[in-house]
């Protein structure tokens, strides 16, 4: 009942936040960046702030039940220059239905070129009810306030480091109801962007599939807590990978390497394409709502 009452006070917050928000300083990119830094999108960690962007992410990996293959397909709006709402839907061919309705709304607090440096803050909530049971979509919903954070080491004097950066999330999910446990989700990426080597530390006579790489590993802790945890136990998984972006997409594939008791038994393999819709569509659907350009 914790997580239903945080729903009703957070309920009037995206629309105040607009209101406020909408003469604040304009962020708008065909990536998530912060002054020399482009963060790469991920596929295990959320994006680290708002953005116009359409990914899709197909998933493969054996669980109890059998191979587990799914496809989500995200949507992220810019409503202004700093405050974004995103639409998440999973399908599940083992099964043949949909998971709940996710909605993330998420304001970017802090931007910080010099030091490659980003902070947002974001509620993300699951509509309980509005996937198919019959593959587990849970009748009751949940509320998940959420830090997201991106720094990147360029300002440090680190020679070959300097690519180097780390993206992550810290939140605490409030479940509607029992059965449903809260969950403490802690996540983390490091990547070492080729592209920023090349144009920021030193240019190497590489080919050009491999400028456009990040080398990147993902980390998911999930942490149950509370009176409904039961026997459940902290389960985590991990996706090394490689990113490539080109002009205005991004294309990453990933290892799923679970750990922990959860209902992965297996390795698995997720892959996603990115579309940055501000790069393709800069005056019409790439482009924030509420915007003075």
């Amino acid at each position: 009942m914790m997580g239903l009452a945080f729903r009703r006070y957070c309920a009037g917050w995206p629309a105040l936040a607009a209101a406020l928000l909408a003469s604040a300083p304009q962020f708008a990119s065909a990536y998530t960046s912060a002054g020399d830094r482009t963060f790469p999108a991920t596929i295990l960690l959320p994006q680290v702030a708002p953005a116009d962007q359409i990914y899709l992410t197909p998933t493969t990996q054996p669980t109890s039940q059998g191979q587990s293959t799914d496809l989500a397909i995200n949507f992220a709006k810019t409503l202004t220059e700093r405050f974004g709402v995103q639409f998440g839907e999973d399908y599940f061919w083992l099964g043949h239905g949909w998971q709940n309705l996710e909605v993330i709304t998420q304001y970017l607090a802090v931007l910080d070129p010099a030091r490659e440096t980003l902070v947002s803050v974001g509620i993300d909530q699951e509509a309980g009810g509005t996937g198919t049971a019959r593959i587990g979509a849970s009748p009751q919903g949940t509320t998940k306030p959420t830090i997201y954070f991106g720094r990147g080491m360029g300002d440090f004097d680190i020679g070959y480091l300097r690519p180097l950066a780390v993206t992550g999330s810290i939140g605490y999910q409030f479940a509607d109801a029992p059965p449903r446990s809260d969950n403490l989700l802690t996540d983390i990426a490091v990547e070492y962007s080729i592209p920023y080597l090349q144009s920021k530390v030193r240019a190497f006579d590489l080919p050009d599939v491999v400028r456009g790489m990040t080398p990147l590993i993902e980390a998911v802790v999930t942490t149950p807590t509370g009176p409904n945890r039961g026997s459940n136990r902290a389960n985590a998984t991990f996706g090394p990978g490689v990113n490539y972006s080109g002009e205005g997409w991004e294309f990453t594939i990933e290892a799923l390497v679970p750990a922990g008791r959860g209902t992965a038994t297996g390795l698995g393999v997720a892959a996603q394409l990115n579309i940055a819709l501000d790069y393709f569509f800069p005056d019409t659907i790439g482009k924030p709502l509420f915007s003075g350009r």
